[in-house]
């Protein structure tokens, strides 16, 4: 809690200090305005045409610093003084949700593309809202009802307090003595009745408001996550509805509601969002809106409103596509307009407005809000709150967090050391809830021993994200960051990234330069003495890596550290680190260390790639030579066995052939030896068919073969049988 509220107090002096300058610009600005232009001036610019009053009202109420309450009695003034329906809603829509002070804080916490949205689409807001009543309003019942309900009794106190302020700031200077006795103190009246009008009265009006809204910004920027509007109001159109709804009921002037948006920004809410609520906040209220219903009917606030809601919404959705097109990220471009500013300045320009604002507190009452809020607690709580019992219970609270501050916790992965005026007065300590004495008289440090630390080296460039979180935290009083020290760390891996552009060129032992980006993971293993050995062991580390890559590059030639011995160099460097270390007890232990990227110098890449190339060909060349020899060798071995193994096989055909010949002569002349003459007959026949094939053969039979002989006369084949 305590290092929550510090970061609440960080965030509000960081936004003082970057909003002062343009705040305190913005307020003379308005006084010079409020003093030198006449009302009556304006006043006859409203009077005449439909549009053209609309134009001026519009025009004219932009730059002038009236909030939403204090803008309704002047806006019943310049009706009564002949001011068209439309001109008169043109001026209360115009003047609340732009003015100098707020364009001003506007530039100084956002960036140009917001500044100029802001009071482009404020003023076509009033312009539709105007010709829309002009045209579409019942005049009729509007005349009726400022005339029937604009007295002084049905205007809140705080609206006469605004009309004091800032209806009669132009009379006051004319009031002063116009003779010729006093004619060279004129120019010293004015100035002094600008800085009344400004710092005086313009100042006490929103004092109470604008650190409301600085406060509420540096809470936000404390309490939530840098994506947390990104993560559950992704959906644009939903924000902005959101947005909407929240703005119109609740009042807000324009100067608070800046830097509550830019801090909602930077949280991941979209910029369109933003400018909604920017838009309607300023320009609705409940208190505002039913004193309109009074004065000038409900069509007249119907039109009213729907023109602000319809005309904030597509100004909101126009910004968005605005950085969408652009590929403009608004967190890398809000606040930067204060860069320029020395921060000297900004510290002067702060401590003024600190200063003016403590002035106005003691001139002025809490705002009829706060006293509502207060009475209503009251009332359901049964306690009294007076300042003395908020005195009270204020300093009671601080008392009890100033000794709650000595609360701390270790957790698991951690070692913790109590400090007493920054002795060590114990043990690193266990995990666990431990005590020691609130600042000054005590302190402690927290170290996460199991947590990995990688470096990562030679890097040259970084990613578009890692450049926006960068950006982001630069401008802690935007984004949340932890600008107060913590001495607690999260047991995770630890990133950082070494970009320094001369670093990754490394001489080689053969006279070559050599493009290296490697990384290191470490740990802590000593945490007594990784905290106090050294002021910043993270960059000891990084230097007695250099140092040791350095040393073993320098002692192996280049094209070792392309091929073979690259794993030898990381297992060297590892070694050497690790050596070193121990030697200083730092408290470290080497986990690990790779070359992640191994390449000669741009201005020589080409040459080098040549030559690889060249050594690629010429090994490729062997290795084909060496495949093509196997390959014939081998064919030639298979080709000789392949004619081995036929010679075999025709060897073993041919004793098989001989061997069947054989023992079928030997059945033939078993046959014949049985039946010599039936063996010759049929070894007769077998010769004729063999010698004579595919002709048609007679067989006859000798005389003497003929015993008994019946001839049968058959149908030769092929010839259909007749029908006999």
């Amino acid at each position: 809690m305590t290092e929550f509220l510090l970061q609440v107090l960080w965030q509000t002096w960081n936004i003082f200090k970057q909003a002062s300058l343009f705040l305190l610009f913005g307020f003379l600005f308005a006084g010079v305005l409020a003093v030198l232009v006449p009302e009556e001036a304006l006043a006859r610019l409203f009077r005449k045409g439909k549009i053209r009053s609309v134009l001026w009202a519009s025009a004219v109420g932009a730059p002038l610093p009236l909030c939403s309450c204090g803008v309704v009695p002047a806006a019943v003034g310049l009706r009564r003084q002949g001011a068209t329906p439309g001109a008169t809603a043109a001026f209360l829509i115009s003047t609340p949700e732009t003015g100098v002070d707020s364009i001003s804080i506007t530039y100084a916490l956002t960036d140009p593309i917001v500044t100029v949205f802001r009071p482009v689409t404020g003023i076509l807001t009033s312009i539709c809202a105007g010709i829309g009543i002009n045209f579409f309003g019942s005049r009729k019942h509007s005349d009726v009802a400022v005339h029937e309900h604009a007295s002084s009794a049905d205007i809140p106190a705080e609206a006469h307090a605004h009309e004091h302020h800032h209806g009669h700031a132009a009379h006051d200077v004319h009031s002063v003595d116009g003779g010729a006795k006093r004619r060279k103190w004129r120019s010293i009246d004015t100035a002094n009745e600008v800085y009344r009008y400004a710092f005086v009265q313009l100042l006490d009006d929103i004092s109470y408001w604008v650190v409301l809204g600085i406060v509420l910004s540096a809470i936000v920027a404390a309490a939530f996550p840098p994506t947390f509007f990104e993560q559950y109001f992704g959906n644009q159109f939903a924000a902005m509805l959101v947005m909407m709804l929240i703005s119109i009921p609740i009042y807000v002037c324009a100067s608070e509601a800046t830097p509550v948006a830019a801090a909602l920004v930077m949280k991941g809410l979209n910029p369109g969002a933003a400018l909604v609520f920017l838009l309607v906040g300023p320009a609705t209220n409940i208190g505002s809106i039913v004193m309109l219903v009074r004065l000038f009917g409900a069509r007249f606030v119907a039109i009213y409103l729907g023109s602000i809601v319809a005309c904030a919404m597509l100004g909101g959705f126009a910004l968005n596509w605005v950085y969408r097109a652009f590929e403009i990220d608004p967190r890398t471009t809000f606040g930067v307009a204060t860069s320029m500013i020395p921060e000297p300045v900004k510290v002067a320009t702060a401590l003024l407005m600190i200063a003016l604002l403590l002035a106005s507190f003691r001139r002025t009452r809490l705002p009829a809000e706060w006293l509502w809020l207060r009475d209503r607690f009251s009332a359901l709580t049964g306690l009294r709150v007076t300042s003395k019992r908020v005195i009270a219970a204020t300093a009671a609270i601080a008392l009890t967090l100033y000794l709650a501050s000595g609360l701390f916790i270790v957790e698991p992965g951690e070692a913790g050391v109590r400090l007493r005026f920054g002795e060590i007065v114990s043990a690193p300590l266990e995990p666990g809830l431990h005590y020691r004495l609130p600042w000054p008289l005590g302190s402690h440090r927290v170290i996460a021993t199991e947590r990995v630390q990688r470096i990562d080296f030679g890097f040259g460039t970084q990613p578009k994200q890692e450049l926006v979180s960068a950006r982001i935290r630069e401008r802690g009083y935007m984004a949340g960051g932890n600008l107060v020290p913590s001495d607690t760390v999260q047991n995770t891996t630890w990133f950082q990234r070494d970009a320094a552009p001369d670093e990754p060129f490394l001489l080689t032992g053969d006279g070559n330069l050599i493009n290296l980006r490697w990384a290191v993971q470490y740990r802590v293993k000593d945490a007594i003495a990784y905290a106090f050995n050294a002021a910043e062991p993270d960059a000891v580390v990084r230097s007695m890596t250099l140092a040791a890559l350095r040393s073993v590059i320098a002692r192996t030639g280049i094209d070792a550290i392309y091929t073979s011995k690259r794993s030898t160099v990381e297992d060297q460097v590892m070694q050497s680190v690790q050596d070193n270390l121990d030697r200083t007890r730092l408290g470290v232990a080497m986990i690990s260390f790779h070359l992640l990227y191994v390449h000669p110098p741009d201005e020589v890449h080409d040459a080098f790639r040549d030559v690889a190339s060249a050594q690629e060909d010429k090994l490729r060349t062997i290795n084909r030579a060496h495949i093509f020899a196997v390959e014939t060798v081998n064919q030639a071995k298979g080709e000789a066995a392949a004619m081995i193994e036929q010679s075999l096989a025709f060897e073993e055909q041919q004793i098989l052939r001989a061997q069947g010949d054989a023992a079928s002569f030997v059945m033939k002349l078993n046959a014949y030896r049985r039946a010599p003459e039936l063996t010759q007959f049929r070894l007769q026949l077998e010769t004729v068919e063999t010698t004579l094939p595919g002709l048609q053969k007679f067989i006859t039979p000798a005389a003497g073969d003929i015993k008994d002989f019946d001839m049968w006369l058959l149908q030769p084949a092929g010839v259909p049988r007749s029908g006999k």
